[in-house]
């Protein structure tokens, strides 16, 4: 796929994800057990690049965020597109969180906060700054290390926080026969 198809295919999956998250926020009260495992759980597929998988692919990209003003993508420091990025997270993050809990969806909203929680904390802390070194022309090598680094460092509570979410969606699905299939 060459880099022009990469940059349509992001820049339309971007305004999906955009249009998406507008419509889940327009009401969280009182949902169906089928709204609640879509916004809390379907959501989760976001996260399913988290670490240097998701680093890389970002960096080998050009970096852009969304102008309000001009409507469209536009060019941007890599900082900036991640950060773009992570302000898009803590969007779904907050329309799992206005969720009103109760008895039966109390666990698994837990978990996909949970899940939202760290990866959103652990972006701030370890995305930004491995964009600002390909920003100020860091070394290939320190860029890699920075990211090997990383992984190295999140890549197990990640995956903790996943298969907690999957385990407990798949008895949510199961208890309100949901259609849906959860692959750990």
């Amino acid at each position: 796929m060459n880099l022009k198809m990469k940059k349509i295919l992001n820049t339309t999956i971007l305004f999906l994800v955009l249009i998406a998250g507008s419509l889940v926020s327009t009401s969280c009260t009182n949902l169906s057990p089928e709204k609640t495992f879509e916004i809390a759980v379907l959501n989760s597929n976001l996260l399913s690049r988290f670490g240097s998988k998701e680093i890389n692919e970002k960096l080998q990209s050009e970096a852009q965020i969304y102008d309000e003003n001009q409507k469209k993508m536009v060019p941007s420091s890599y900082y900036d597109a991640f950060k773009y990025d992570i302000t898009n997270l803590e969007t779904r993050f907050q329309t799992i969180k206005d969720i009103a809990e109760d008895d039966d969806n109390k666990e698994l909203l837990q978990a996909s906060k949970d899940l939202f929680a760290y990866a959103i904390a652990k972006q701030k802390e370890g995305y930004l700054p491995i964009a600002k070194l390909k920003d100020e022309k860091a070394s290939p090598e320190q860029i890699q290390k920075a990211i090997a680094d990383f992984d190295a460092s999140t890549q197990s509570e990640i995956d903790a926080k996943f298969t907690k979410l999957m385990n407990v969606a798949q008895a949510y699905i199961d208890k309100h026969d949901i259609n849906a299939k959860i692959g750990i």
